[in-house]
């Protein structure tokens, strides 16, 4: 009797423990379907639900760092493409890393700055729009927090077991995302500061480059395509990241004294958090050289910011400063939820694409696509191209057209849609690397009557001028 009375006290402690995840689950479905699909989340669509030869065709390319992801996401993808289905995995991984948090906060603080940190983080707008992401960043950042919780699990308690644990789950986070592995830095610091277990640690690196080894190889092969995009970040990157994470400064300000009073606090929470929340900093300085440095990259760093924030929150007194301080939070980033979860809010609004282009579109006509991945990007959306005539890829190869290929393929065409993803539209400078558009645009035959931008693509519709013809 004394038993049962003890374990149904334990579940009444423990229920507030899940309020977090309950929340991430609610913010993450909230809207979830209303922003289109943008490029990368388009390339995920398609690595998921091509067949298997195909997607190692593209993995040759592009993605090799993500293969594992798109694994992952092929059960979903079976079941749909749409956009629920697609981004639900990154809400169940909110929903993981909102719960871990509170354990973690719990393990550390104390129970009442576990579930306030688990509350801050959901209400963070950078952990909503990427908990809304067919992307693997949201899955990375619940890694991590496993992570973490692993190494202090292990340090705490001496066994070789939790060890094995630790290095499984840095396997399993270089395999999602291999440039999440600067949490090594951090924990490195932190085991270095307790000077306990510093060998077993050692050992559990070792065993898990092992297992990443391979990845890290395919990844430096794949550096150009998969980070050539990025450029050295300059201090305008610290504010615009403390804009990204909380929305706007008026929450960014307010949070920042919340996580360096969480740090004062607590010395045994900072030895594991601080490490972990200044890893973005470590970014940026390897980025002068290396560049690595994107926001949504250090996803998996906001943990760490919202457990200092909510042990900072626990910290206040009178008690209802504490619940006022987290509602005036919760209410600031407001704005910043509504806008994620706009139709338009991505940086690419291929939805609205599709849509423009199959009201404007008449039967005949022709697509070329800009750059070899502007049918990938289309793609995802592709009942808008399906009855044009691809002027990119004949239909017997998969190779698309030289551009005296694309000259002769003009033949009998009057209206041609030209579509590209991933750079604003500006005179003919996105497209010095294709030859297909440029020997369209030197075809007197044709002339540009219109374009339409849709964040960051755009299409354009060149028609025969049939007084020349």
């Amino acid at each position: 009797m004394a038993r049962a009375i003890f374990e149904a006290t334990e579940i009444r402690s423990r229920w507030p423990d899940a309020v977090p995840a309950v929340a991430a689950a609610v913010v993450g479905l909230w809207g979830v379907t209303t922003p289109s699909f943008w490029r990368d989340e388009s390339v995920s669509a398609l690595a998921a639900s091509m067949p298997f030869g195909d997607l190692w065709r593209l993995l040759d390319h592009i993605d090799r760092v993500h293969a594992l992801y798109y694994l992952i996401l092929r059960p979903f993808a079976a079941v749909s493409t749409g956009e629920l289905a697609l981004r639900l995995p990154s809400v169940l991984a909110t929903v993981a890393a909102a719960y871990g948090i509170v354990v973690l906060g719990r393990r550390l603080v104390s129970p009442r700055a576990g579930l306030l940190a688990g509350l801050v983080f959901v209400a963070l707008p950078m952990v909503s729009r990427y908990a809304q992401e067919a992307r693997s960043y949201a899955i990375v950042t619940a890694v991590a927090v496993l992570s973490t919780w692993l190494l202090v699990e292990a340090v705490r308690r001496e066994h070789r077991g939790w060890y094995a644990g630790y290095a499984a789950s840095l396997i399993l986070l270089g395999w999602f995302h291999v440039y999440a592995l600067l949490l090594v830095f951090a924990h490195a610091i932190t085991v270095a500061y307790w000077r306990r277990g510093v060998g077993r640690f050692g050992e559990s690196l070792a065993l898990a480059g092992v297992g990443i080894l391979p990845l890290a190889f395919l990844a430096v092969s794949q550096r150009d395509a998969q980070l050539g995009w990025l450029k050295p970040p300059t201090f305008a990157a610290v504010p615009t990241l403390g804009d990204e994470i909380a929305g706007n400064a008026w929450v960014a300000l307010p949070l920042l004294v919340l996580v360096i009073c969480g740090a004062v606090r607590d010395r045994r929470l900072a030895v594991v958090a601080v490490p972990w929340a200044l890893l973005p900093v470590l970014s940026m300085a390897i980025s002068q050289l290396y560049p690595v440095y994107s926001p949504r990259y250090l996803l998996f760093a906001v943990p760490a910011m919202a457990l200092l924030a909510g042990a900072g929150l626990d910290a206040l007194r009178p008690r209802a400063l504490t619940w006022l301080g987290l509602a005036l939070v919760v209410a600031l980033t407001v704005p910043a939820h509504l806008r994620i979860r706009e139709p338009d809010s991505r940086p690419d609004d291929l939805r609205g694409m599709a849509l423009a282009l199959q009201a404007r579109g008449r039967p005949g006509d022709a697509v070329l696509y800009v750059n070899e991945f502007g049918r990938l990007f289309a793609g995802v959306y592709d009942a808008a191209y399906r009855d044009l005539r691809d002027l990119t890829y004949p239909p017997d190869r998969d190779t698309p057209r030289t551009a005296p290929e694309l000259t002769a393929a003009l033949a009998g065409v009057d209206r041609i849609w030209v579509v590209t993803g991933g750079r604003k539209h500006q005179n003919s400078a996105f497209a010095e690397d294709d030859e297909r558009y440029l020997a369209l645009m030197a075809d007197p035959d044709f002339t540009l009557e219109s374009t339409e931008d849709f964040g960051y693509s755009w299409f354009g519709l060149y028609v025969r001028d049939l007084r020349k013809s």
